[in-house]
């Protein structure tokens, strides 16, 4: 028998010395005195090497011989990740081995057999007061002293405690005895078989089957865990099935061990391969014969959405393998034997609605709903508390499946008029599978449903929101007085979004309010008449030819697909097209038995550009094999009433709303500056600048009409289309020049990518759309001068400003008081004279309605000069051709050098 050496006791681990210090003060006495040590000594040495004493029975099997790294080893291969299934039960053994909790720990079993090497710990009290520590011998015996000796060796610890206990009420009068097991004894077992870790192991008499398997490493996945023989003197006196303690905690086969206890586990027997939709799918061991029901009980059983039905089986045989489709519901299904090898998978059931139908959309509770037979949509959607505040209750569809090759048909319906009249014939009756879809009647429930209203977040939006609609980025100007800078991200009509710079100018005290610069004209405009005025505006000319954005369009992708897929040469997609003057343009299916107020209703109505004269229906045919396109006339009034009855909605047809002649809701022009009455008007297509300048009570007597600046934002669309059409055109030209060779006597002078650079710069200019006009020439009646204004308008009259500015290549940029008999060159002269690099031949004249002069200074010829005027700008361009002195010098000394070989060459 092994046993502790006293080398090993003296040197424990850590943990055995912390589950040493848990004994009890006997036992610890005990076991030093076995082990011949002193206990304190002992302790104290073992605390000092951080270690501690080994007790006499061991907290887990120990191996006899090899080592724990075999068994690491095992275990990390044994834990592999697989994508395949996994034989079922032998995770039961999976991670590190478990030790054995202490004896100590534990009440002792009445059932435990005494047997030699265990401690018996008799406390007599009473008229006498002793404690005996026996141990059993070899013999089977124990000796007490006065008594003499006494058998209980395979007895069970009650019988033997009874026995003592008789016998010291036989022998001894007025006493009371207690028995315990202070010390228990060890034992060697052996593992043989397909475990990881077989051979002879030290354990404690309390170790069972399972315990010694699971605190040893386990079983390998080629052993069998239903077959698991316990031997005892040859003889197997015990089989383990561990599938009853997985599946079903019976534990009544794992008993305890002897010594000299052999566990023997054989090889794996006959296994099935269950997978799909069951709670467990992994590979079973088989047990004698099992029928199809066992398999999938031990599998967990099916879930809710395996098909039962028809279980697919399949069997390799010898011929190859042989397909089965079990159906599980009867009792031969479940009587079905299954074999070595057979794969078992459940399929899944078919995920759609049986016997129900569907309702989508602005309703609070979506899903499917128990059908019943005479059903109608009133009774699904009980009342308007069952929709969302957002629903359309004059639109709705049901959509239903018309045959096997589920193409569908689309039933239209009024949902309000069908909850509020049920018995009319908009409370559709409903078929098995319909679905019904509510949709969106474009305003904002989350917005008018909100009680809480956060202050600041209100404010901040609407702050942030009139900044968006008023500003557009200002340039900036060298002479403008600046106070704060703001940056913020707007969404553009034409771009996704840009960042704007708005530059606001001094406010003044009293808390006046506070001014801009308008990049299209200059005018200063203050904010707060802007925000009234635009605000006004934006309410009176919202755009309804373009319609509201809504979710309609995607809320109908899916049908509209679905039809168009069910179309083919016999009948096209029964689909309409719904444009103009109303409030959802776009694609709608084509119900059943359709009428034009329907797909009038479907486009959320008529708008009041709506022209009820007349509409059109454009109607594609095919005639003699020739399609054809020809166009229908409707009186829409007539049609709404009913009158058009007759009058049958094809498929593709095209439904065109005119609009009323001359409906124009956004005519506006903005008049700034020294306007009588500045602000924003309204007009009637054909006013013309003037008549809208005497609305306004035309300009004061401080205004200079030569210097008005006039904006048009047509021409600002056009402008920005022609900016990035000349960058692309840039581009492609320095792409191109990029290719070219360069040599010594032609080479780059600024490389092609600073050039890229810079047109990626160029690319952000923006456009003014600034027209040239003589304000004067149109108040005097000038068919010319006097142009009708357009939507978009802006026209900035400023105050006189006798002032002539000098900019560009001067000495130094100035503004000079306006003087009458001053020229050009006096004003040019008076900001120093030009800069060296200055282009002469090219200076002009910017006057202040934005025309441009040329000066007469050509040697060539003439040309008529006329007087400069006040709010004129003199530019001077550079010359791009300059070259600066040392450079000139350089290539004259290389032109000269060159012509010296030359000659040189020659004259030789």
């Amino acid at each position: 028998m092994l046993t502790v050496s006293l080398a090993h006791a003296a040197t424990p681990t850590a943990s055995q010395l912390e589950q040493f210090k848990k004994l009890p003060r006997a036992q610890q006495e005990q076991l030093a005195r076995q082990y011949g040590v002193d206990l304190d000594r002992w302790i104290d040495s073992a605390t000092s090497n951080n270690q501690q004493p080994a007790p006499s029975v061991p907290s887990r099997p120990e191996r006899i011989g090899g080592s724990q790294a075999f068994l690491e080893r095992a275990l990390q291969q044994e834990n592999t990740p697989s994508k395949t299934l996994e034989p079922f039960g032998y995770a039961f053994f999976d991670g590190e081995p478990t030790p054995m909790v202490a004896v100590h720990d534990l009440p002792l079993p009445n059932d435990y057999r005494v047997g030699p090497g265990d401690v018996l710990d008799i406390q007599v009290f009473g008229k006498e007061n002793q404690a005996y520590q026996l141990k059993v011998k070899r013999d089977g015996y124990i000796h007490f002293p006065e008594y003499g000796p006494m058998q209980v060796a395979d007895e069970t610890f009650s019988k033997v405690r009874e026995q003592i206990r008789t016998m010291f009420a036989e022998r001894v009068i007025g006493v009371d005895v207690t028995v315990d097991i202070s010390a228990m004894r060890t034992m060697q077992i052996y593992l043989a078989g397909e475990v990881k870790q077989p051979g002879a192991f030290t354990v404690s008499g309390l170790t069972t089957m399972t315990q010694a398997l699971i605190a040893s490493g386990g079983v390998k996945k080629t052993g069998s865990l239903r077959y698991i023989q316990l031997k005892r003197n040859g003889k197997v006196i015990n089989t383990l099935d561990l599938y009853a303690l997985l599946l079903n905690g019976d534990a009544r086969n794992d008993v305890r061990l002897l010594k000299g206890d052999t566990l023997f586990v054989p090889t794996r027997g006959a296994q099935v391969k269950v997978d799909g939709e069951v709670l467990r799918p992994a590979l079973y061991e088989l047990k004698e014969k099992t029928s199809l029901i066992d398999i999938l009980t031990m599998a967990g059983g099916s879930l809710p959405e395996g098909y039962l039905s028809s279980v697919s089986v399949k069997r390799v045989t010898e011929s190859g393998v042989q397909p089965f489709s079990v159906d599980m519901r009867t009792p031969k299904g479940q009587a079905f034997t299954v074999k070595n090898g057979d794969a078992i998978h459940i399929a899944k059931s078919n995920e759609a609605f049986d016997n129900a139908v569907v309702v989508r959309g602005e309703v609070v509770r979506q899903g499917a709903y128990n059908f019943e037979p005479g059903m109608t949509v009133a009774d699904v959607i009980k009342n308007r508390r069952d929709l969302k505040p957002s629903a359309d209750l004059n639109y709705a569809l049901v959509v239903r499946e018309i045959d096997a090759e589920r193409n569908i048909d689309v039933l239209q319906f009024k949902l309000g008029t069908a909850l509020e009249q049920p018995s009319s014939s908009e409370n559709l009756r409903l078929h098995k599978g319909d679905q019904i879809f509510v949709f969106n009647n474009g305003i904002d429930s989350q917005f008018w449903d909100e009680t809480e209203i956060d202050q600041s977040e209100s404010k901040n939006a609407q702050q942030n929101q009139m900044l968006s609609q008023q500003v557009t980025r200002i340039p900036l100007t060298a002479n403008m007085p600046l106070s704060d800078t703001y940056t913020q991200q707007t969404k553009n009509q034409q771009s996704d979004t840009t960042t704007q710079q708005i530059r606001y100018a001094q406010q003044p005290e009293g808390g006046a309010p506070r001014v801009f610069i308008d990049p299209a004209t200059g005018a200063e405009v203050q904010v707060q008449n802007v925000q009234n005025q635009t605000q006004l505006i934006k309410a009176l000319t919202q755009n309804d030819e373009e319609g509201q954005p809504s979710h309609r369009e995607q809320e109908l992708k899916p049908i509209i697909e679905r039809l168009k897929d069910q179309a083919n040469i016999e009948s096209n997609a029964a689909i309409v097209e719904v444009s103009g003057a109303v409030k959802y343009p776009g694609i709608y299916p084509l119900p059943t038995n359709a009428t034009f107020q329907q797909l009038i209703e479907a486009a959320g109505g008529l708008t009041e550009a709506a022209y009820l004269g007349q509409a059109e229906i454009t109607r594609r045919q095919v005639v003699d094999g020739r399609l054809t396109v020809r166009h229908y006339p409707v009186n829409v009034e007539k049609a709404l009433n009913g009158e058009y009855q007759q009058f049958k909605i094809n498929r593709q047809d095209r439904i065109n709303i005119k609009t009323k002649p001359n409906w124009h809701k956004d005519n506006v022009i903005e008049l700034q500056g020294e306007v009588r009455f500045p602000g924003v008007y309204a007009f009637e297509r054909g006013e013309t600048l003037k008549d809208v300048i005497e609305r306004a009570g035309g300009l004061t007597e401080f205004a200079y009409p030569k210097g008005a600046v006039f904006s048009r934002e047509r021409l600002k669309r056009q402008e920005e289309e022609r900016l990035k059409m000349l960058n692309r055109q840039l581009k492609q030209e320095i792409s191109s020049l990029a290719l070219r060779r360069q040599t010594s006597s032609a080479q780059y002078t600024t490389s092609p990518s600073e050039a890229l650079s810079i047109a990626e710069e160029l690319q952000n200019a923006e456009a003014v759309g600034r027209m040239v006009i003589s304000l004067p020439r149109a108040l005097q009646g000038d068919d010319v001068a006097n142009i009708m204004v357009e939507s978009g308008d802006k026209l900035y009259v400023p105050p006189k400003n006798p002032v002539v500015s000098i900019m560009g290549e001067v000495q130094f940029t100035s503004n000079q008081l306006f003087e009458p008999s001053m020229t050009v060159s006096d004003y040019i002269e008076s900001a120093g004279g030009t800069k060296q690099q200055a282009d002469t031949d090219r200076i002009y004249v910017v006057r202040a309605d934005g025309s441009v002069m040329m000066p007469n200074n050509s040697f060539w010829f003439s040309r008529n000069q006329k007087q400069l005027e006040p709010g004129d700008t003199i530019i001077v361009p550079i010359d791009t051709d300059y070259l600066d002195g040392l450079s000139t010098a350089s290539t004259a000394t290389q032109i000269l050098y060159q012509m010296g070989i030359a000659w040189k060459a020659v004259n030789d």
